[in-house]
């Protein structure tokens, strides 16, 4: 996770000095699905980054324009990449929906991807699901999760099959 960190780090100075030295090569920046200057992106921490994603060619000027022949770069806060992930699971799968419904969050939920509790130092697993690289959800009781993956004070295990992108 540091060296994601440190190469995002680099990425962004990187991008600032080449914004500087030709502004004219500047992508499209859309932070949260706001397009935004690159200014913006000088206020973000890499702490704050959940994902990053890369778009070029005519699908992308097609979107945003001539500006956009540079690229476009989608950038999405952990917390905004959170809730669009758990809105697509909910739609996904009946049974989390029914369980987010209930608690009103996924805070107290024990949740595995592929074998692996998504933990504060992975979560990339999570933020990065979509409809392309979803397969399954499953819904245990906490006692389920308790038994199987020996954690505490969960009200349910949701475990997430996802192709690996």
């Amino acid at each position: 996770m540091k060296a994601g960190l440190l190469f995002i780090s680099l990425f962004f100075i990187s991008v600032g000095m080449k914004a500087q030295s030709v502004p004219d090569d500047e992508p499209v920046y859309v932070l949260d699905s706001v397009v935004v200057p690159q200014s913006a992106m000088e206020k973000l921490t890499p702490d704050m980054i959940g994902l990053i994603t890369v778009a070029k060619g005519s699908k992308a000027v097609e979107k945003y324009g001539k500006q956009a022949e540079n690229g476009v770069m989608y950038i999405e806060t952990k917390p905004f990449a959170h809730k669009r992930v758990n809105e697509f699971l909910k739609q996904a799968s009946p049974a989390y929906d029914s369980l987010y419904r209930k608690y009103g969050s996924d805070s107290s939920f024990y949740i595995v991807i592929n074998g692996k509790p998504v933990t504060p130092t992975n979560e990339a697993l999570f933020v990065t699901l979509g409809p392309r690289s979803f397969r399954s959800l499953e819904v245990i009781s906490g006692k389920e999760a308790q038994k199987k993956y020996e954690v505490k004070d969960r009200v349910a295990g949701v475990i997430i099959i996802s192709s690996e992108e």
